[in-house]
C-alpha cells in the first residue's frame, strides 16, 4: 500500500513540493487503492513510460465538422448536433484527416487524477513534425475522471490518416503545492464529468457570458437579429404560417 502522507509530502504549513511526476513517481501513485484521493488511474494501461510521461492512445470515436444550413454558429444557442456528426472507426480502422481539417477524439485511457496532481496534455513530437496538433483543453484539473477529448488539428496541405489505438500524445504531471481535497466526500466538479468518448463544447449563451459585466438581455444582439431588420425573418415567420395552413397578408 503507498503511504500517501508520504507521496503528498506534507509539511505542518500544509505547502508541499510542487513539480513534474517522475517515472518512480507515477508508478507509485499508480500502485495505490483506486477508491483513495491520492491514488492516480489510467486503463487500460501497457505500464511504458517516459522518464516523466505517460503515453497516451486515440480512441475509436470521433466528432466530425459537418456543414450546416445556418449562416453561423451562435454559442450557447445553435445546437451542437449542428456542427457535429458522430463517427465510430474500430480498431484496425482508419479516420482520414483531410488537410487544414479538425476534429474532435479521445484517449483509449479513461483516466483519474489524484487531489493533488494537475495534468497537461502535449502531442507526440513525431506526430508534430506531421503537422498534426491534439489539444485536450490542454489543462486537467485535480481529481478529473474520464477519457480525455483531444482535438486533433492537420494543419499540413495533406490528408493524414488517423488509426484508433496508436500513441498520439503525452501526458505530463504535475504535484501542485497544495492538496485541492476538500474532504472525504469530496467530488469532481466542473461540466466535463467522466466522458467515455469525446465530449462537444458546453457553452453558455451570449445572455449569460455577459451578464457578469453587466449587459442586459436586450442589448445583446444575435446575428438573426439583423436579419429580422431586413425582414427576411419576418418572410420566413409567414413562410412557415403558410405552410400550416394560416393566411398571413402580405405587406
Amino acid at each position: 500500500m503507498v503511504d500517501n502522507n508520504k507521496i503528498r509530502g506534507e509539511k505542518t504549513s500544509g505547502v508541499s513540493m510542487a513539480g513534474v511526476l517522475t517515472e518512480r513517481d507515477i508508478r507509485d501513485r499508480l500502485k495505490g487503492d483506486p477508491g483513495d484521493v491520492h491514488t492516480l488511474v489510467i486503463t487500460p494501461f501497457d505500464w511504458k513510460f517516459d522518464k516523466d510521461s505517460v503515453d497516451l492512445r486515440l480512441g475509436s470515436s470521433f466528432f466530425v465538422p459537418k456543414s450546416h444550413k445556418s449562416p453561423c454558429f451562435i454559442p450557447g444557442i445553435t445546437k451542437m448536433l449542428h456542427l457535429y456528426s458522430e463517427q465510430y472507426v474500430p480498431y484496425g480502422s482508419y479516420l482520414v484527416l483531410h488537410a487544414r481539417h479538425t476534429v474532435l477524439g479521445s484517449t483509449l485511457e479513461y483516466i483519474k487524477l489524484p487531489s493533488d496532481v494537475s495534468g497537461q496534455i502535449l502531442t507526440k513530437s513525431s506526430w508534430g513534425r506531421t503537422f498534426v496538433t491534439i489539444e485536450a483543453a490542454p489543462w486537467i484539473h485535480p481529481l478529473y475522471r474520464g477519457c480525455l477529448t483531444l482535438e486533433i488539428a492537420n494543419a499540413s496541405n495533406t490528408p493524414i490518416v488517423l488509426y484508433p489505438g496508436v500513441k498520439v500524445a503525452q501526458l505530463i504531471l504535475l504535484k501542485t503545492m497544495r492538496d485541492t481535497v476538500k474532504g472525504e466526500t469530496d467530488k469532481m466538479e466542473g461540466k466535463y464529468i467522466g466522458p467515455v468518448r469525446p465530449e462537444p463544447a458546453q457553452l453558455s449563451t451570449p445572455e449569460e457570458a455577459l451578464h457578469t459585466l453587466g449587459i442586459s438581455k436586450q442589448d445583446v444582439v444575435y446575428p438573426f437579429d439583423e436579419c429580422l431588420e431586413h425582414g427576411d425573418f419576418l418572410r420566413h415567420v409567414a413562410y412557415l404560417l403558410k405552410k400550416q395552413g394560416f393566411t398571413v397578408e402580405e405587406t
